[in-house]
C-alpha cells in the first residue's frame, strides 16, 4: 500500500502540526532537552500507562520533518509504546477533548506553518506566479488619495499613506494592497469604489493576510471588513486596525491575528452578515483569545465608516463580550 501523501503543515492524517514544537513543549510544561532534530526526555505519560516513574530518557518529538517525511510534532516512547502526532500528545497532557486539541495546536501554528516551511520556489508556484507581473513599481501608476476622497470617508492623509493606500484617477477608485502577512511582498491589489470593488489579479489569496498587518503594532488587534475603516480607525485615533477584506474571516486569517495579538476587537458591520459571523467567531475562537465585540448600542451606523471619531471612541471602550444585543439589525 503506497504511504499516504499529506499537506505542509499537516499529517497524513489531516492533524495540525505546531509552528514551534520546542516552545510548545515548555508551554505544556515538559522536561526535554533538544537532541539534533529532536527533544529527547522522560516520557509525560509513562506514569500514568504504566505505574512507574520514566527512569531513563526513552521519549523523542520530532522538531522538524524528518527525511523520511516523518512529521514534526510526532512522538515515541521506545519503553512504554506511548506514540501519536502532537495533537494527541495535547490532548493527554492537558486532559482535553481532541476538538480542543486541534483547537490549541492551530493557535500556535498549525496553519500557517505550512506556509511558514513553503520552499521559496514552492511558494512562488503556488502563489506568486499569478502576481508575477505585480510589484512595488505597479503601485506607482497611482497617485496619493485626493482630498475630496479622503473628505468624503473622514480619512486623514497620513494613516492613509503609512497604509500605502493610493488611488487610480481613471477609475475613481481607491487601491487598496494585499500583501504578503510574512514579508509584506506586494502580492495584488483590491480596486473600490462607490460602484464596484474588483481583485487583481481576481484569484490573489486575500484570505491568507489582512490588511494593515505590515503596519500593526500593540497587542489589541481591531479587525473590520474593510480596509478603509482601517484607515478611518486610525485617523480616530485608534491603533491595531486589520481588515479581513470582508466579512468572512479565514482560518488562516484569524491565526494571524491570534498570532500578532493579546485581545481581539471583532468590529465586523451593523448588519446581518456581520452577526452571522461574528457570532461563529466567537463559538470558534473564543477560547484562543480574549475576545470582545465592537458595540454599536446606541449608534445608527453600520460601520466604522459611517461613524464620527467620538462614536468610534465610544464603541471600542465599551466593547462587550456579547454578540447578541450588539447589533441592529437592518
Amino acid at each position: 500500500m503506497p504511504k499516504p501523501t499529506r499537506a505542509k503543515g499537516w499529517d497524513a492524517v489531516g492533524n495540525p502540526i505546531p509552528g514551534d514544537v520546542a516552545s510548545c513543549l515548555v508551554e505544556l510544561g515538559v522536561d526535554f532537552k533538544i537532541n539534533g532534530d529532536e527533544a529527547v526526555g522522560r516520557c509525560p505519560m509513562h506514569l500514568e500507562r504504566t505505574g512507574k516513574e520514566d527512569a531513563h530518557p526513552s521519549w523523542s518529538v520530532r522538531l522538524e520533518d524528518s527525511a523520511d517525511d516523518i512529521p514534526a510534532g510526532t512522538f515515541n516512547c521506545f519503553a512504554c509504546g506511548y506514540r501519536g502526532s502532537f495533537v494527541q500528545l495535547v490532548a493527554d497532557v492537558m486532559k482535553m477533548d481532541w476538538l480542543e486539541a486541534i483547537a490549541w495546536v492551530r493557535a500556535r501554528g498549525g496553519i500557517e506553518r505550512a506556509r511558514m516551511i513553503m520552499a521559496k520556489s514552492e511558494r512562488r508556484s503556488a502563489i506568486l506566479d499569478t502576481t508575477q507581473q505585480l510589484n512595488e513599481a505597479s503601485l506607482a501608476l497611482f497617485v496619493d488619495p485626493p482630498q475630496v476622497a479622503l473628505d468624503k470617508r473622514s480619512l486623514d492623509p497620513y494613516p492613509v499613506s503609512e497604509l500605502g493606500i493610493r488611488w487610480d484617477t481613471a477609475k475613481d477608485a481607491w487601491i487598496l494592497p494585499i500583501r504578503d502577512p510574512y514579508t509584506h511582498e506586494l502580492w495584488g491589489w483590491q480596486e473600490k469604489n462607490e460602484r464596484y470593488f474588483r481583485n487583481r489579479p481576481t484569484d490573489v489569496r486575500k484570505s491568507r493576510t489582512l490588511f494593515g498587518l505590515d503596519a500593526y503594532e500593540g497587542d489589541v488587534a481591531v479587525v473590520l471588513e474593510s480596509p478603509l475603516d482601517v484607515a478611518r480607525l486610525y485617523t480616530a485615533g485608534i491603533p491595531g486596525g486589520l481588515s479581513s477584506f470582508g466579512a468572512a474571516i479565514s482560518d488562516s486569517q484569524m491565526t494571524l491575528v491570534i498570532a500578532h495579538a493579546d485581545k481581539v476587537i471583532l468590529a465586523l458591520d451593523n448588519d446581518r452578515d456581520g452577526m452571522k459571523y461574528s457570532e461563529m467567531m466567537r463559538k470558534l475562537h473564543a477560547r484562543r483569545i480574549n475576545m470582545s465585540f465592537l458595540n454599536y448600542d446606541g449608534i445608527d451606523a453600520k460601520d466604522v465608516g459611517e461613524m464620527t471619531d467620538e462614536q468610534i471612541f465610544q464603541a471600542y471602550s465599551t466593547a462587550t463580550s456579547s454578540t447578541v444585543t450588539r447589533f441592529k439589525v437592518k
